[in-house]
Formats: C-alpha cells, structure tokens, sequence
C-alpha cells in the first residue's frame, strides 16, 4: 500500500524529467508532437476496445468460465493500456503501450488467474407481465393466485387494491408524509 502511494507521488516527478530528457534528445516540438501522437492512439485504443469490452460484459458465455474472464481481463487490460496512454507523459505510455502486447497481457493472465474465482450466473428470462406473471424457468404448472391469503413465499407477487392499505401518521411533522390539500 505504501509502494503504491509512493509510487503516485513520484510518478509526476519522473514525467517531468522524462519531458526534460526527451525534450532535450528530440527537441520541444517534437516531444510535444510525441504525446498528442500517443494520446491520439489512446483515444482510439479506448473506444475501439471500450465498445469491444462492452459488448463481451453483455454477451452471454456458454462456453469456458476462464476463458470468458481471460477475455474479459485482456479487454480490460487493452482499455486501462487506452487510458494510459490518453495521459501525458512518457512513463505512462510506456505502461500503456506495454497492455497492449499480447504476451504481457497473458502473462499478467498467469499472474492473476491464480487469485481469481470465476463464478458462472444464469439469467432467467420474464414472461409476459400482469398478474401471476414469473419466471420462465418455473414450474409451468404452478399457477397460484397471488392474491391468496398466507404466508408470502420468495417470488410472488402482492397486488394490493386501494382498500387494502393506509397511510399511516399523515400528518406527520416531515414535508414528504403531508398529504396534499384539496384545492376546491
């Protein structure tokens, strides 16, 4: 934790001197076209993979659970070498041009993977709305009222008509339990 805020508080100062060095060996001009050049790739690094990464997040996975989040983690990696090289300075996109080599990429896959657990979701899809509406992976013939009297299980629904609830303190001291006046 320590290494890490040392790390950010020197990074600044390590920018600076490599602005002055490669300013020195190159020239101003060129230096400054260098980092517009590499925040120009980052931006498109960023949105080519952003959208990529996107559209795996919502992509559902059939297949291996570790290569989905070896996928997941490549793309993140693509995006984080995007937004490292967005910023100004030559360490950073060092850094970032670094994510974007695939044999960093899994080699930080064999680094992490260990650490991580991949755990597989369904999704249920809902049927048509309105009363008595589920789940599509419930039991088809189970058609119970909802509006049965008892105990209410996890799942159903409650549809309660007006008469079936009452405000309770409505004219509490709060501006939001107040109930409106009748204008007439």
């Amino acid at each position: 934790m320590r290494l890490t805020a040392l790390f950010f508080l020197l990074l600044p100062l390590m920018e600076i001197t490599g602005f002055v060095l490669v300013g020195q060996w190159l020239g101003v001009l060129a230096t400054i076209a260098l980092v517009i050049a590499s925040s120009l790739l980052g931006v498109l690094v960023l949105r080519s993979q952003g959208i990529s990464l996107a559209q795996r997040l919502r992509r559902p996975r059939s297949g291996d659970p570790q290569q989905a989040a070896q996928s997941v983690l490549s793309s993140t990696a693509q995006v984080f070498g995007g937004l490292l090289l967005i910023l100004p300075g030559f360490i950073t996109d060092i850094l970032g041009l670094m994510l974007l080599i695939p044999v960093v990429r899994s080699t930080l896959w064999k680094i992490i993977s260990p650490r991580l657990v991949v755990v597989q979701t369904g999704r249920r899809r809902a049927r048509g709305g309105g009363p008595g509406a589920g789940f599509a992976d419930r039991d088809p013939g189970n058609h119970r009222d909802p509006r049965r009297q008892g105990p209410v299980d996890s799942g159903d629904i409650i549809d309660l008509d007006e008469g079936d609830y009452h405000r309770q303190n409505p004219g509490g001291s709060s501006p939001w339990t107040r109930l409106p006046k009748d204008e007439g």
